[in-house]
């Protein structure tokens, strides 16, 4: 991020993050897919009206995300609440050492894929939050703590690199009935007539079950 010709400390290094054409699309799919309201039984799925009955026991309630923690890069941060910016992308972080939950989304723990994302660094080469998300590896945990302190942990599946105009759907959504965590950066080489880095790295993980 050419912090010599940024000077707005609100987009610019995560237009590094997620500022993608096909990100910003992607995430108002899933807002308009969030926005539908079920009114009648029959709108429901199976599960959920033997959950209704009383013959599935309902899952526990998750808070709102308020730390990350990978204890495997030492960090521990606090999380802010994003939506998305005027071009349809989501948000980022205001300051460097925190993350950020896009809000519109499911929270972390619940079914479908919870999106955090980080800076890689800052205008002045100060370090972000997730400058050493890529030495994360496979069976890592990543605890994330809500506001009423109640943990909920992921175990890192994989790692994978995307272009910016990559398509990247699966980094928000997921129908496979379980909860995931896609934790998000940048990485590869600043471009600077795009004004962000080349790719995004996404550290994928899975609600731990015991």
């Amino acid at each position: 991020m050419s912090k010599k010709t940024i000077r707005k400390p609100s987009l610019a290094p995560m237009a590094a993050l997620v500022v993608l054409p096909l990100f910003g699309l992607v995430l108002w799919h899933h807002v308009l897919g969030l926005t539908r309201t079920v009114q009648y039984e029959f709108d429901l799925r199976p599960g959920e009206i033997a959950r209704i009955r009383g013959v599935v026991p309902a899952p526990e309630p998750v808070g709102v995300p308020v730390r990350i923690i990978i204890p495997s890069i030492a960090v521990d941060a606090a999380i802010e609440q994003v939506a998305l910016t005027d071009e349809g992308a989501m948000d980022t972080p205001e300051r460097p050492l925190d993350a950020a939950w896009y809000e519109l989304g499911p929270r972390p723990g619940e079914t479908g894929s919870a999106a955090i994302a980080g800076h890689v660094d800052w205008y002045d080469g100060e370090t972000g939050v997730f400058a050493d998300l890529h030495k994360i590896k496979a069976g890592d945990t990543i605890t994330v703590r809500d506001e009423d302190g109640s943990d909920v942990s992921f175990i890192v599946r994989e790692s994978r690199n995307y272009d910016a105009a990559a398509d990247a759907k699966e980094v928000f959504s997921s129908n496979d009935g379980k909860a995931h965590l896609s934790v998000i950066t940048c990485t590869g080489a600043w471009d600077k007539r795009a004004g962000q880095y080349e790719k995004r790295l996404v550290v994928f993980a899975d609600r731990e079950t015991r």
